[in-house]
């Protein structure tokens, strides 16, 4: 999945190809490491466009990014 909004995103380049690596195995996440290259006037175009279509991938496959959560006891 994540490999595929790399290689459809019209400005990351196919060579050299873009990668997806698990980078770490932490206490409540698997870490991926998502590598596309692009030319470098297309650096922050890509830098957000990928952000954004990974976390709507991730949001269609139903799957959840972990994050903190606080609870407030009252005494």
């Amino acid at each position: 999945m994540l490999l595929n909004v790399l290689t459809s995103h019209p400005l990351v380049l196919q060579d050299p190809a873009p990668t997806v690596n698990v980078s770490e195995l932490a206490d409540s996440s698997i870490n991926f490491a998502v590598r596309p290259w692009c030319n470098t006037d297309d650096y922050w175009a890509v830098y957000f466009g990928v952000t954004e279509q990974v976390k709507e991938a991730l949001d269609t496959a139903g799957i959840e990014i972990p994050y903190p959560h606080r609870v407030q006891i009252n005494k």
